[in-house]
């Protein structure tokens, strides 16, 4: 089991139709190291009636996929069950700045080693708001650990980065199936 947050394979890069005139790609090294950095997320999944459902949660990019944890009895996990598709976004809340969009398949993790490595870096991420007993999340690693949360590994398909300012790009990052660890 890989405990760094290093990626496993890199994905295809490209600048989109509606970034400014010379504009750059957003590398993929800059996208992983404000993913890893980045608090709060949104998470989109979709109800078994087709509606959208949209929270805010606590994610990490670590071991190259995005991770998150939630009750079984919540929303998020119900229409998880249903539709294995999702979205995580997140950015700035003004006009300048870069919103990213990872879109991918989740999936419930049940290995203890991934789990405690997880659960490491969501400590490692998010420091004493998971580790002291005043911290919001407190024990949330442990509760990772200990398989009382469930714990979701969403790996990527594709994702985008929009930065918006003086000169504006929409980079496209889009990882093909062989390249995806554990698929064919």
């Amino acid at each position: 089991m890989r405990t760094d947050t290093s990626d496993l394979t890199a994905p295809q890069t490209s600048l989109g139709p509606f970034s400014s005139p010379g504009a750059s790609p957003t590398p993929w090294e800059a996208t992983q190291e404000a993913l890893r950095r980045t608090q709060k997320f949104q998470l989109c999944t979709v109800r078994r009636d087709g509606r959208p459902h949209v929270t805010p949660l606590l994610a990490i990019w670590a071991l190259g996929a995005m991770w998150f944890a939630t009750g079984d009895y919540e929303q998020k996990a119900k229409n998880l069950a249903a539709n294995q598709h999702c979205a995580l976004t997140t950015g700035p809340d003004t006009l300048t700045g870069v919103t990213y969009v990872i879109e991918g398949t989740a999936s419930l993790v049940t290995d203890q080693d991934t789990r405690e490595a997880v659960a490491t870096a969501f400590e490692d991420a998010y420091g004493w708001q998971l580790t002291r007993e005043d911290g919001t999340w407190y024990q949330m690693g442990d509760n990772i650990r200990a398989g009382s949360v469930q714990l979701y590994r969403v790996q990527p398909d594709k994702a985008f980065a929009f930065a918006d300012g003086h000169e504006s790009s929409q980079t496209r990052y889009v990882w093909e199936r062989s390249q995806q660890p554990g698929l064919p």
